[in-house]
């Protein structure tokens, strides 16, 4: 199967409400970026994964492509610290987010989040993110993730690393 409205193409405009405007409801309540991958007709390294991480005691919002793992180690030299990195547990995620990780609409989070954009996600024209709501998706850009989100856009963060020499 694939998502409600097909037809919806990703829009380049710079503002959340407009955003919405292009949100896909997923047919079956998917978790896995494979899954939601699957269910779309999408590749898999297309779909956002965030990842929330406490670099010491503030926290980080790390977006990346659902086909790469994120380099816990390079985060804090991202963000220009020396402070351990950790995942955020459930209970961090409800309390920092008031809700859980499927819920989350990152593209909204990294407004009052530092953000770290994988330049892995580069390799796509359509990227989908979380859009608040387990079943939801919304369809993107990476020009306009890093707009909405002005995160730091790394070559680093991304396991196994990846550069645009190695296309």
């Amino acid at each position: 199967m694939s998502y409600v409205n097909s037809s919806v193409r990703p829009i380049m405009s710079a503002t959340l409400q407009e955003l919405l405007d292009n949100i896909h409801i997923l047919t079956s309540a998917t978790r896995s970026t494979s899954d939601i991958a699957r269910e779309i007709g999408a590749p898999e390294g297309a779909i956002v994964n965030p990842i929330l991480c406490s670099v010491g005691e503030k926290p980080a919002l790390v977006l990346m492509a659902g086909d790469k793992a994120c380099d816990a180690s390079q985060v804090s030299r991202i963000m220009n610290v020396q402070d351990p990195v950790t995942m955020m547990t459930v209970d961090q995620v409800v309390a920092l987010t008031g809700g859980n990780a499927d819920d989350l609409f990152p593209l909204e989070l990294a407004d009052s989040i530092p953000t770290i954009l994988d330049a892995s996600l580069k390799r796509f024209d359509t990227l989908y993110s979380r859009a608040g709501n387990p079943k939801c998706l919304i369809a993107t850009t990476f020009d306009e993730m890093k707009t909405l989100t002005k995160g730091v856009i790394s070559y680093a963060v991304a396991s196994p690393a990846w550069h645009p020499k190695s296309l």
